[in-house]
């Protein structure tokens, strides 16, 4: 078997024309979403199928997950209604299917990229007995990736068709394969795609995500090993943070004791006084000078905003990619937050300000492994939904190391390290659940990488433990969201 050419310039022009396929691939989509479903599914049977047996070499696999993709692009110039009507189709209509591999491959040649993927696409309907079209092509004359992408469209239409009275099981379209071995289809790859499909062994899994999964562990180990080993240098909290924590300890501390040390940071000043100034925190007269937006604040108050303020810097990379993730994140860990301390004041708790500081640090950790993973060169862009749950794995013990490096105790690293909230009791400290059920509300305002149950938020372990009700959890829920779109922009 001839393995198929793979993608030039390597991954630089893979993912170039991995993103213009995708753009071909929508398209497709907008004339019918269910020819798209029907490719993307091609795509990773075929690409997991060849992967399985050792067919092609990495580059052959990702130009057959793309042939797979774009095998029906043709289908753009077709007729409108032609994939409504039902069966039996006019000879004119069986006319106009047998063009698309013709009429793809002539599209998809106005694209840089796609030059190896052109055989696949012009011949994934021959037959191995010469009988398929359009070339009448037969056994290895015809490409190895078309011979797969056959198998593959076929097993995918019969079994998950558009009516779903006419759709086989899979035994059924197996036993229909193996009926046409060695006429329709390659009986060499007939045998193989047999014991494929019925090993379960993930056919249908996203190949890229797969790759990518596989990716990020390695690159992950790669960073753990060299947190370990000093190698890479955590981010540090800006000395600021540190003044202003002393001063405020000091029983004799005064507004302008503190006032002194803003000072210093031109950035952190005017962002404190716009804080001040904005209407969560309204009070009688304007705030012009870090010396009136103390007193308006409160000393805990003002040291919350400060940290807020320099905490943002650590979000902040070159990498675009990366930098909308931690945009996100910033925004998740501002929203947690305010939920935990307007959590904790709402159960008269000590200190909410202490809590708000432990919601805006939980998730740290995540940001120590973005920033590491935005500082590597990354061969080509990598998915969130691959990268997250990695990160999501193992941020909480990062984050206890961060926060013990910065001198945080171990109320914070204990928020850090259970805040995910494995088994709660009635002796687990309350601030914990109070950032383990701030946290669980992020996902149900939509400021959370991680959807929402649809589940009541009172019926939450934490929200059961610290005796909150819907109606106190809504009160929380809309009163944050006031005080976000206010200030969030301000940090």
């Amino acid at each position: 078997m001839a393995a198929t050419g793979s993608i030039s310039n390597g991954f630089d022009s893979w993912q170039s024309a991995y993103e213009t396929a995708m753009l071909v691939l929508a398209l497709l989509g907008e004339r019918d979403s269910q020819l798209k479903a029907h490719c993307e599914r091609v795509a990773n049977h075929a690409a997991n199928f060849a992967e399985a047996f050792g067919f092609f070499g990495e580059d052959g696999m990702r130009s057959l997950y793309l042939a797979g993709l774009l095998h029906d692009t043709g289908f753009i110039a077709t007729a409108e209604g032609l994939f409504a009507k039902a069966p039996p189709l006019t000879d004119e209509d069986l006319l106009e299917i047998k063009k698309h591999p013709v009429t793809g491959i002539a599209l998809l040649s106005n694209y840089r990229g796609f030059e190896t993927i052109l055989p696949m696409v012009r011949h994934h309907h021959e037959a191995f007995d010469g009988s398929g079209w359009p070339d009448g092509q037969r056994g290895e004359e015809i490409p190895l990736g078309a011979r797969i992408l056959h198998l593959c469209d076929h097993f995918d239409r019969v079994t998950a068709g558009r009516r779903e009275k006419e759709r086989l099981s899979v035994d059924q379209a197996l036993a229909d394969i193996q009926g046409q071995a060695g006429e329709r289809f390659d009986p060499a790859l007939v045998a193989n795609f047999v014991e494929f499909i019925q090993s379960g062994s993930g056919a249908a899994d996203d190949f890229i995500l797969k790759k990518q999964t596989a990716l990020i562990r390695q690159v992950f180990t790669a960073i753990l090993q060299k947190f370990s080993s000093g190698k890479i240098v955590p981010p540090a909290m800006p000395q600021i943070v540190f003044e202003l924590r002393n001063a405020i300890k000091r029983p004799d501390a005064s507004v302008k004791d503190l006032t002194e040390v803003i000072e210093r940071d031109p950035v952190i000043s005017l962002r404190l006084i716009s804080v001040a100034k904005s209407p969560v925190y309204k009070g009688h007269g304007d705030v012009k000078s870090v010396q009136a937006a103390i007193p308006r604040l409160g000393f805990k108050e003002t040291l919350s905003v400060v940290m807020a303020i320099a905490n943002k810097s650590l979000y902040e990379v070159k990498a675009p990619h990366f930098r909308l993730l931690l945009d996100k994140l910033w925004v998740h860990s501002l929203v947690s937050a305010y939920a935990s301390k307007l959590i904790a004041q709402s159960l008269a708790l000590n200190d909410p300000e202490t809590i708000f500081l432990m919601g805006l640090t939980h998730d740290v950790g995540k940001v120590v492994l973005l920033r590491a993973f935005a500082e590597i060169p990354q061969e080509e862009k990598l998915k969130p939904e691959a990268l997250l749950p990695t990160i999501q794995e193992a941020h909480q013990s990062v984050g206890n190391m961060l926060l013990k490096r910065w001198g945080f105790g171990d109320d914070f690293t204990r928020v850090v390290v259970l805040h995910e909230g494995a088994s709660f009791t009635d002796q687990t400290k309350k601030e914990i659940l109070v950032v383990h059920l701030a946290n669980q509300l992020t996902r149900k305002m939509g400021f959370s990488f991680f959807e929402w149950d649809g589940k009541d938020p009172a019926e939450l372990p934490s929200a059961q433990l610290l005796a909150m009700s819907s109606a106190a959890l809504q009160g929380v829920e809309e009163k944050v969201k006031e005080i976000v779109k206010d200030v969030a922009h301000l940090f």
